[in-house]
């Protein structure tokens, strides 16, 4: 399979673990999702591709939905890190 980004075919696959977050000093509270899955890179551009599993999706859906302790949703500021 190539890149989409560059077209290169040299892509291999990793197991990465990683932590999606709630970006901002209001979302501390809010419990991380952490999850560990295979990613595609390639090692000409660094593009990298992932899926998350629908166990994990939903937290991250069910984070960005519920308001924190402030009344805000964590919509506004999630990130993965």
């Amino acid at each position: 399979m190539r890149c989409e980004k560059c077209a290169s075919s040299n892509q291999r696959t990793f197991v990465a673990e990683l932590t999606a977050s709630f970006k901002g000093i209001e979302n501390l509270s809010r419990e991380p999702v952490y999850i560990t899955q295979d990613i595609s890179v390639c090692l000409d551009c660094g593009r990298t591709e992932l899926t998350f599993p629908p166990a994990e999706l939903e937290r991250l859906k069910q984070g960005v939905s519920e308001p924190d302790s402030h009344g805000r949703s964590g919509l506004d500021g999630s990130h993965i890190s």
